[in-house]
């Protein structure tokens, strides 16, 4: 099948072959391991209305059998047999199917999972399993307190969008999904031009194209899978609360924040970790350890296509959920005029020394550099030493503006989760 290829930086090769689908390696011989990813642009954001979570469902039912391996057990087996692992994820904007292996099962590896996605068995007996499987794990979700507050906060963040919805729908919509609509989704979302396959390990860039190309030839060709951007609306802040019988009030906030192609990202990223990174961060000193009034807190990022999120989570005392709100506002919008040099060179080094720790695992390879061609950045290709020069250049002026635009108090949504007294809204 013919190609256009290109060399990148470290030991990476990458090639989009003639029916659009990428193929992305990186070579790493000292180790005996092999981490692929085959990724499609295919997400909970590309749902149209009535097939909320079919994305979802569409993971599940995947590894359900193919027509070359009809059991599921005998999927995973596969993989596990030999030590390896074997899974998948459904996030806003893609699904990610993946598997790490030894060297020398590569190849079947690679083959089973193009037989996910190109001869699925999708049988209505094992639709209406997966059904209840799903709706279960969704009832699971809302069993917890703070993946509920999660849930809240993005419904009062997003109101009536794709990001205001648990990623794995509803259980009405579960429940309405056709077996019709399910093969016609998964024929019109899993084309080649939407599908990355990365490699990272002992390998050889030329094999995998050998084994990919001629599998890939049976996938559809056709337009990119698209959805609606969205942009985020405001003007004071905006409070929900869920009364539960938990020993705790569960605490969910967030701020809009930047999309991936922002520059402003970086200094973003390094501001919520002085806020909320770690035992050492504003956060956990100020409200744990002066304070006592939680025992778990902390805050971080999120980044799409088109915008952002800022969270910061918490669980404390019911009756000291309002105190708490109030305090974690006040060291948001101390960060605005007070953050310090030494506290920004901690960050920068802590996530120098994340990038550096993760490269030295395939997995972690595998999944960057296929997050990097999946998202399609608009700057292109990121090595991981060109994010650390990023991180780097970040200055005390960059973090301050940051803090600025994205943390305004009217920007400040909360979800709170527990025995709350309805008087004592912090709003």
């Amino acid at each position: 099948m013919d190609s256009k290829s290109e060399k990148l930086k470290r030991n990476v090769k990458k090639d989009i072959l003639s029916n659009g689908l990428t193929i992305i390696t990186e070579e790493i011989p000292y180790v005996e391991s092999i981490s692929i990813n085959m990724g499609v642009r295919c997400g909970s954001r590309h749902e149209a209305p009535g097939l909320e979570g079919m994305a979802h469902l569409v993971e599940h039912m995947l590894f359900k059998g193919t027509k070359s391996i009809p059991s599921p057990s005998k999927i995973s087996e596969l993989i596990e047999i030999s030590g390896g692992s074997l899974n998948a994820a459904t996030d806003y904007e893609t699904t990610v199917y993946w598997c790490r292996v030894l060297s020398e099962k590569a190849e079947e590896s690679l083959q089973l999972l193009f037989q996910l996605i190109t001869e699925p068995l999708l049988r209505p007996v094992d639709l209406e399993l997966e059904r209840k499987v799903i709706i279960e794990e969704i009832n699971s979700v809302n069993d917890f307190p703070n993946s509920r507050a999660d849930v809240l906060l993005d419904e009062l963040m997003w109101p009536g969008t794709s990001l205001g919805r648990d990623i794995a729908g509803t259980i009405e919509t579960v429940s309405n999904l056709s077996h019709e609509s399910l093969v016609r989704f998964i024929k019109e979302k899993y084309n080649s031009n939407s599908v990355v396959i990365s490699a990272a390990g002992n390998l050889n860039h030329n094999e995998v194209i050998d084994i990919v190309g001629p599998m890939s030839e049976t996938l559809n060709v056709s337009s990119d899978n698209i959805f609606n951007k969205i942009n985020y609306t405001s003007n004071k802040p905006t409070f929900i609360r869920e009364d539960r019988v938990t020993e705790q009030a569960h605490i969910s906030i967030g701020f809009p924040g930047t999309s991936r192609d922002n520059e402003a990202r970086y200094a973003l990223d390094l501001l919520i970790a002085i806020l909320g990174e770690g035992m050492s961060s504003r956060l956990f000193q100020e409200i744990r350890e002066k304070r006592g009034l939680a025992y778990d807190i902390g805050a971080g990022t999120s980044h799409h296509a088109d915008t952002g999120v800022v969270n910061i989570y918490a669980a404390v005392d019911s009756k000291k959920y309002n105190d708490a709100v109030h305090v974690i506002s006040e060291e948001v919008q101390k960060l605005k005029t007070n953050t310090h040099i030494e506290e920004l060179d901690k960050v920068k080094s802590l996530y120098k020394g994340r990038m550096k720790l993760n490269m030295e695992n395939t997995r972690s390879v595998a999944t960057w550099n296929c997050n990097q061609l999946l998202h399609g950045s608009a700057s292109g290709f990121q090595s991981p030493e060109e994010f650390i020069e990023k991180i780097s250049q970040v200055d005390l002026e960059n973090i301050r503006n940051v803090a600025s635009q994205y943390l305004s108090e009217e920007d400040m949504n909360v979800a709170v989760v527990g025995p709350v007294n309805p008087h004592d809204d912090p709003y």
